[in-house]
């Protein structure tokens, strides 16, 4: 069975960055209509995942709280960690309209968002993160879909793979083929717009890119094979920066893990032997490898009650307490015995980590030192894992898919993961927040360059 439909926009990928794309369309222009082609909403995607700390420069939220930042900084701040590998145009017009971006889906979209001052994130020069209340992703999801379900120019097609983009004899693209159960689909569209994510499940992909983690666990959406992609490198565009990602500890492949302030906050991080290994303040997304070298794969994260209180309510700290991944323990002995580690060498650890904090010389060279550890004690054990990751489509500072020529391909726009980020090529580049900032602001940016370039008269078709 077939069926053929016809609408102003078709988006491929309903997450963040796809349902930022419908709704900002919708909410800019009065007459545009948006097919919204998702494969599974019941199944977690980035969105959701992760912990939506969003950042953005010189926003309301930074302003009332006295925080001086401007998009320059921003941008200089992400270009400095990434060792100037992302391309610098995209870099500034995300980091320019990152405040814009965050009103507006605050403001037109009704998402819940404000300043989250309360914990450390490093490379940022400035406190920039924004989050919801909950410090969680699925109250944003949440939002972002109840916008785009409820809104009349918006079609959610559930349940449906996209399978391939159509062309016309002159290379733009006008549409998409699709299957939805046992039907067929053919959407025509006057412009395309590929979200579908990066290729983070995609295991043949991870290994020819990134070998050294090829088998490790990836704890983003399971959704991301790297469809849209391989889609747009068939309509003639081209890709850059594939072995880029981030990494991330996890307590297991669900992708239950902590958050970074546990460590950035005075944490430590011990091997099978209960000896440290690195220093635990440098980037998180780096450290991912770091971890699958030791013994095992495995490592062992210890923070104490005074870390505990800042990092409670975050919601991957609930989730993972809620699923049995933290452990409390009154004492060293009783740590030790949790994990089979030898409990004088972790006496000695947590006493040579105290030492250096209280002379301020670290043996691993760690810099921001806190306050010792002391008991009681919560621990994880957790391993190295992808993420997503975040190579793909070069685009423009509209998002337009790039050929190998910089000429744009026709009518194919695409955003979040699907596109080259901001994080260099490897995962040492990755600065917090640089896949939701990609997410959410390529979003926003497609949706006003598609609603401003398409607000001509409508074509003699049916409406939705």
């Amino acid at each position: 069975m077939s069926r053929e439909l016809e609408t102003d926009v078709v988006v491929v990928g309903g997450g963040g960055a796809g349902l930022t794309v419908a709704g900002t369309i919708a909410a800019a222009s009065s007459r545009l209509r948006v097919t919204l082609v998702e494969l599974d909403s019941s199944q977690p995607c980035n969105t959701a995942i992760a912990s939506n700390f969003i950042p953005a420069a010189g926003t309301r939220f930074q302003r009332a709280a006295g925080i001086g930042d401007s998009a320059p900084l921003f941008a200089a701040d992400i270009m400095r960690k990434n060792g100037g590998r992302s391309a610098a145009a995209l870099t500034h017009a995300l980091c320019s309209h990152s405040a814009e971006a965050l009103h507006w889906l605050v403001d037109a979209l009704g998402v819940q968002l404000e300043l989250a001052p309360e914990l450390t994130w490093i490379g940022h020069s400035a406190i920039r993160m924004h989050a919801h209340p909950s410090r969680g992703g699925p109250p944003v999801l949440a939002s972002l879909r109840g916008f785009a379900q409820g809104h009349g120019r918006i079609r959610f097609l559930d349940h449906t793979l996209g399978t391939g983009l159509i062309q016309d004899g002159n290379g733009a693209i006008c549409g998409i083929t699709a299957t939805c159960g046992d039907e067929q689909l053919r959407i025509a569209a006057r412009k395309v717009v590929l979200t579908t994510g990066g290729y983070g499940a995609n295991p043949g992909m991870i290994s020819s890119h990134i070998p050294e983690m090829a088998d490790a666990p990836s704890i983003g959406s399971k959704a991301d094979r790297g469809d849209g992609i391989a889609w747009g490198l068939g309509a003639g565009g081209r890709c850059a920066l594939m072995g880029a990602y981030q990494g991330r500890d996890c307590i297991s492949a669900d992708g239950t893990r902590v958050t970074p302030p546990v460590l950035n906050e005075g944490g430590i991080a011990v091997n099978a032997s209960a000896r440290r290994f690195v220093d635990e303040r440098q980037d998180y997304s780096a450290l991912a490898r770091v971890y699958r070298q030791q013994p095992g794969k495995v490592a062992y994260f210890i923070w104490d009650e005074r870390i505990q209180d800042m990092v409670k309510n975050v919601f991957v700290m609930q989730q993972a307490k809620a699923r049995g991944g933290i452990m409390f323990a009154p004492g060293v002995e009783e740590l030790a015995a949790a994990y089979d580690l030898p409990a004088p060498e972790l006496a000695r650890t947590l006493e040579r980590y105290n030492e250096g904090v209280r002379s301020g010389n670290d043996e691993f060279g760690r810099s921001g030192l806190t306050r010792p550890l002391d008991p009681p004690y919560y621990a994880a054990r957790i391993t190295g894992a992808i993420a997503h990751t975040q190579g793909g489509l070069v685009v423009d500072t509209a998002c337009r898919v790039l050929r190998e020529d910089g000429t744009p391909v026709p009518d194919l726009c695409a955003g979040g993961n699907t596109i080259a980020g901001l994080s260099g090529d490897g995962c040492t580049g990755y600065l917090s927040g640089n896949g939701l900032l990609v997410a959410y602001v390529s979003g926003y940016l497609i949706g006003r360059h598609v609603a401003a370039t398409l607000e001509g008269p409508r074509p003699a078709w049916a409406p939705m």
